[in-house]
């Protein structure tokens, strides 16, 4: 009889200690995934620490680039303005005697000369 008590004596004392604490296993598993989230987190915030100069320098370089393109399409902008004055048929005349030294037959060039103060 004394066998069969001591046995219900041990099985009570298991059963007691599941009794006070029946949530140690969900508190060791919650425990767990808060340090590995909190891992991660820093883990995340450090990376990002890391790619803030990248960031800036590449935004500097943006900013460079837009500029150039401001820069460019100005001059496309007056390049195509220069091309349409240039190939305009109804000023071909005009042109002709902008760009060159040659005139009509009916004109003749008049060319001007200092003057000596003597």
């Amino acid at each position: 009889m004394n066998s069969d008590r001591q046995s219900s004596l041990k099985v009570r004392r298991k059963s007691s200690r599941h009794r006070r604490n029946p949530y140690r296993g969900i508190t060791v598993e919650i425990s767990l995934k808060l340090i590995l989230s909190w891992i991660i987190a820093l883990g995340a915030i450090a990376s990002l620490f890391r790619l803030l100069p990248y960031h800036l320098s590449q935004k500097a370089k943006l900013k460079e680039l837009r500029i150039q393109v401001q820069e460019t399409d100005a001059r496309v902008t007056k390049l195509r303005k220069q091309l349409n004055h240039n190939f305009d048929p109804q000023r071909t005349k005009s042109l002709m005697k902008q760009y060159s030294s040659l005139t009509s037959p009916d004109q003749s060039r008049i060319y001007w000369l200092p003057e000596d103060n003597d």
